[in-house]
C-alpha cells in the first residue's frame, strides 16, 4: 500500500515539477508593439511585454521567456537598427542587443547611466546618459563605444536634423547640437530650465518640453523653435505643474504630452487643451501609434504594482485596456 502511494506521489510532484519549468509560450507578430517597463529602480527587474493591437492580446516577460534570464535595472527605452533591437538597461550600464525574435545576441557594456539611443547611419549611434557627462558614440558593427562627446550634465532625448543631432541638457536650460560628420559640438539655444523632450514637427519646427526651476521660480513651458539653424524661438507657452513625456502625431499634426492630465494641441496652435483626464491614475508613459493615431498612455499607479496601459483613439475615445508589467514607461512602434 505504502509502495502505491508513494508511486502517486512521485507523479503527482513530478507533473508539478514538469509544469512548473515549463516555459511559457510567446508568439511574435511583426505588428507586436514593444513596451518596455522600468521594474523599480536599484532592485526591481525590468521586463518586456509585447501588445497585439489587432488581437488585443498582451504577453507579459518576453525577453526571460526567450533567453531564461532577465534583461537588468532599469529598462529606460528601446531602439531598433538592422532588424535587431536594442534595450537600453539605465541602471545596469548597458544595451542589451536582441534579434526580432528577441533572442540576446550581444551586449553594448562600459556606460554609465544611459538613457535614449539614436543610430545615424549603418555603423553609428549616439547614446544620452544621465550621469556620464557626455553621450558615447557606439560603433554599431563591433557594438562598442568608440569614444565620448563631452557634455555639460545630464543629456536626454534628441532628434537629428540637416546633419545636426539636437538633443535636451536637461540638468540646464540650454538645446545643444551636435554635428554628426564630426562628432563636434556646435550650437546652443537657451529654452527653458530642464528640457526634457522635444519633437520635430511637420514643418520642420522644433518643439521642446522644459520643466521649469522651482527653485529659480522659472515656471515649466513649451517652446518652438522656428529655424534651429539660426535659433529663432518664435513661440513660448507657459504651463504649470510638472509636464513631461513630449509626443507628436505626424499623421495628425497633433502634439500631446502628460501633465496630470494628458494635454493636446495642433502645431499651428497655441493653446494645449485637456485631452484625457487623469481621473485620479499616474500618468507617466506615453506616445502615439504613427498608423493608426492611437494614443497609448501607461498608468504606473503606485510605482510597485504592475502597470495599467490605456488605448485610446485619436478622439479620445478608449479603445482597450491591459496590464503589463511594473513601470511602464517607453512604447516602441517597429
Amino acid at each position: 500500500m505504502r509502495t502505491i502511494i508513494a508511486f502517486i506521489i512521485g507523479i503527482v510532484l513530478f507533473g508539478a515539477c514538469s509544469e512548473h519549468s515549463e516555459k511559457p509560450k510567446i508568439t511574435i507578430q511583426n505588428t507586436d508593439i514593444l513596451i518596455a517597463n522600468q521594474g523599480n529602480f536599484g532592485w526591481g527587474e525590468g521586463t518586456l511585454s509585447l501588445y497585439n493591437p489587432s488581437t488585443k492580446s498582451v504577453q507579459n516577460e518576453v525577453f526571460k521567456a526567450v533567453n531564461g534570464k532577465s534583461l537588468g535595472n532599469v529598462f529606460q527605452s528601446i531602439s531598433t537598427h538592422k532588424n535587431s533591437y536594442y534595450f537600453v538597461m539605465n541602471n545596469s550600464g548597458k544595451i542589451i542587443i536582441t534579434d526580432s525574435m528577441y533572442k540576446q545576441t550581444g551586449e553594448i557594456n562600459g556606460l554609465t547611466s544611459p538613457r535614449y539611443m539614436y543610430p545615424l547611419n549603418e555603423n553609428k549611434a549616439y547614446v544620452t546618459d544621465l550621469y556620464a557627462n557626455g553621450i558615447n558614440v557606439i560603433d554599431l558593427a563591433k557594438n562598442e563605444i568608440t569614444h565620448t562627446i563631452s557634455c555639460r550634465g545630464w543629456s536626454e532625448k534628441g532628434v537629428f536634423i540637416d546633419g545636426l543631432f539636437w538633443y535636451t541638457g536637461s540638468s540646464t536650460n540650454q538645446l545643444y547640437a551636435i554635428d554628426i560628420s564630426n562628432d563636434k559640438l556646435v550650437d546652443s539655444i537657451q529654452v527653458g530650465s530642464s528640457p526634457e523632450s522635444l519633437i520635430v514637427d511637420n514643418q520642420s519646427c522644433l518643439w521642446v518640453l522644459c520643466r521649469g526651476d522651482e527653485e529659480l521660480k522659472e515656471l515649466p513651458c513649451l517652446v518652438r523653435i522656428d529655424k534651429p539653424i539660426t535659433g529663432e524661438l518664435d513661440l513660448k507657452i507657459e504651463l504649470k505643474e510638472n509636464p513631461t513625456q513630449l509626443r507628436y502625431d505626424t499623421r495628425l499634426d497633433q502634439l500631446y504630452f502628460i501633465n496630470g492630465d494628458i494635454w493636446s494641441m495642433s502645431s499651428k496652435s497655441a493653446i494645449p487643451k485637456p485631452f484625457i483626464a487623469h481621473q485620479n491614475r499616474t500618468f507617466f508613459g506615453i506616445n502615439i501609434d504613427p498608423i493608426s493615431s492611437d494614443v497609448y498612455v501607461s498608468d504606473v499607479r503606485d510605482f510597485v504594482s504592475r502597470s495599467e496601459v490605456f488605448v485610446y483613439d485619436y478622439q479620445g475615445l478608449l479603445q482597450d485596456t491591459f496590464f503589463v508589467g511594473i513601470i511602464a514607461g517607453d512604447f516602441f512602434f517597429p
